[in-house]
């Protein structure tokens, strides 16, 4: 984020010299063909989200790059994902700040466009219906710890639209149709205006999410939000629509006859058409289409196998793209006030919740992850690429090798001499299940035994979202910063921050969280043009309280096939950027 988005009351337009210098390729970029397919092998049977208003997974956010469009984006990055932090105008072209900082006013670009089911030109007042569309009651968005904070009447707009009865499409498009937020709102059909209560040094990188992306209300509102029926009839803002979409099956995006390549700075949209196939079942099978030249590169193959990344270190360099990302893999507790189990209860208390942390063995948990080019040890809340970073450790052991004596001493001194049972559930993928059989083993040394729950992927969020669910840990939670470089509200600004973000339901990762501390802290960053140092002080008091227990920081690695001409990162999707891959004809 630059430092004069933020001044007041001056008006900023970006030239199309600056937006190019902000995207620095390799002089052989310039050669690049455009055309051919760029095909995407998935482990996932299917997407865990392909609407804007619920995808927040790396993987969705990747596929939904091509078909959404922003006021603000990253124009992506060939180098490293931390080095995709410049902000571009997307759909905006210009805006204005007010002299106390917490006025927006976007001008809209002309020549911008829907594709798909309808084909006309887009207009301020399809951001006012997205945002409105947020609160849904039937799925709301997924990360609405953002706009509580950041936009006038939003919480209060919210909490008015819970009261709609669900199962009711007439009754939502009702309530948006009669109803206004007051940080939100279209003068005309190229003037959008953003209020917020407070001054946010985020907020531009707030609004550069895939979730507030435009849509038509005259199509959207027909559908159930991530409905089958609203995929495959996706109003498309990007330079790719869905040609064709079938549930676990294949998706294809072709380009947009009307997608006008001068109006996007971001997405140079090499390729003509985009192919996701849902049909492997393995990371092996995927790594063989990838070799046979049958796939280009991989769709939620979080971590290919060790064997995989060791045959493309010493025979296919070319082919392997790695990069910090920030990211990071954790255990979430089940606090929950219907929460009433041994294990629940006993996580309740921070000497038990020590213990756990100081079972965990990271060094092994690494090893099995692929080594130091796949992760390290993570022993805090902050990741090294997002602002208020610094190392350290509230409970260091030798080698992060974990401390089983030290463990068993605490759960005595909380009362569970015997050890303690916990119920512990786990994503079936490979990736994760590797995760669970370590941990379990590792914590066993301490006295703590596991009983491991699995649970399908497709059906994950929708379990640790119910409040009936059974599990006192969760060995399948990760994060992936939503923008590198100042995204910390994410963590100690949303996730865990109560005054932001709900009790279970409604929190991504159903966190149930509350720091009087952490709140006053976040308050003050916030508006502050120095936030930095304030969250890496609230970091410091939340990593020692252990409201999750962090296990290692990852490194995204991707395996491409030859094909591929241009690579680029994407630091949203935290993944490839399929709209600036170019690949042979």
């Amino acid at each position: 984020m630059t430092h004069s988005t933020r001044r007041s009351s001056q008006r900023i337009a970006i030239s199309a010299l600056s937006i190019l210098s902000t995207f620095a390729l390799p002089a052989k970029a310039e050669e690049q063909k455009f055309g051919g397919t760029l095909r995407i092998a998935s482990l996932q049977a299917d997407l865990d989200a392909f609407d804007p208003l619920t995808g927040y997974s790396t993987d969705s956010w990747e596929i939904l790059r091509a078909v959404t469009r922003q006021l603000v984006t990253y124009p992506g990055s060939p180098t490293d994902i931390k080095d995709d932090t410049q902000l571009v105008p997307d759909l905006a072209t210009s805006w204005d700040v007010s002299a106390d900082g917490k006025t927006y006013t976007f001008h809209l670009k002309d020549d911008v466009f829907f594709s798909g089911p309808t084909e006309r030109k887009i207009v301020a007042s399809d951001f006012v219906y997205g945002i409105k569309r947020f609160c849904d009651p039937n799925k709301q968005v997924a990360a609405i710890n953002y706009f509580n904070l950041a936009i006038s009447g939003f919480k209060a707009y919210c909490e008015d639209f819970s009261k709609v009865a669900t199962g009711d499409l007439a009754a939502s498009k009702a309530f948006i149709d009669g109803h206004d937020i007051a940080g939100v709102s279209a003068p005309d059909e190229k003037t959008l205006v953003i209020k917020s209560d407070t001054k946010n040094y985020d907020v531009l990188n707030i609004l550069s999410m895939n979730f507030v992306s435009p849509l038509p209300p005259e199509i959207a509102s027909k559908y159930f939000p991530d409905s089958a029926e609203f995929r495959k009839n996706f109003p498309s803002s990007g330079p790719y629509f869905v040609e064709s979409y079938q549930d676990g099956q294949k998706l294809i995006l072709k380009k947009a006859k009307n997608f006008k390549a001068e109006s996007d700075q971001a997405r140079k949209a090499y390729v003509d058409e985009i192919v996701v196939d849902f049909t492997a079942n393995s990371e092996d099978s995927i790594v063989q289409k990838i070799e046979a030249g049958e796939a280009d590169l991989s769709l939620y193959l979080d971590v290919p196998p060790r064997s995989a990344i060791r045959r493309f270190q010493t025979q296919k360099q070319a082919q392997l793209h790695a990069s910090n990302s920030g990211a990071a893999n954790f255990i979430t507790f089940n606090a929950r006030p219907e929460a009433k189990s041994e294990g629940a209860d006993a996580l309740r208390k921070l000497e038990v919740r020590q213990a756990l942390s100081y079972a965990v063995n990271r060094a092994h948990l690494v090893q099995i992850q692929g080594g130091p080019i796949s992760s390290v040890p993570l022993s805090q809340i902050i990741t090294s690429t997002i602002l208020g970073h610094e190392p350290f450790d509230p409970y260091p052991t030798e080698g992060s090798k974990g401390d089983p004596a030290k463990a068993k001493e605490l759960l005595a001194k909380a009362g569970y001499p015997k050890g303690l049972k916990i119920d512990a559930i786990y994503r079936t993928t490979a990736q994760f299940e590797a995760i669970a059989v370590a941990v379990k083993e590792d914590v066993a040394a301490a006295g703590i035994d596991l009983n491991l729950i699995p649970i399908p992927p497709t059906q994950w969020y929708a379990f640790i979202q119910d409040a009936k669910s059974r599990w006192d840990i969760s060995l399948g939670s990760q994060f992936a910063p939503d923008w590198q470089g100042p995204s910390t509200r994410m963590l100690l600004g949303g996730w865990l921050n109560s005054d932001a973000s709900p009790c279970g339901t409604g929190n991504v990762s159903s966190i149930c969280y509350s720091n009087a501390e952490l709140n006053t802290l976040a308050a003050e960053a916030f508006p502050s043009d120095n936030p930095g140092p304030i969250w890496a002080k609230a970091d410091k008091i939340v990593s020692a309280d252990l409201p999750w227990i962090p296990l290692f920081e990852k490194r995204k690695i991707a395996l491409t096939s030859e094909r591929i001409t241009h690579w680029a990162w994407s630091s949203l999707a935290v993944q490839a950027d399929i709209t600036n891959i170019a690949v042979k004809n």
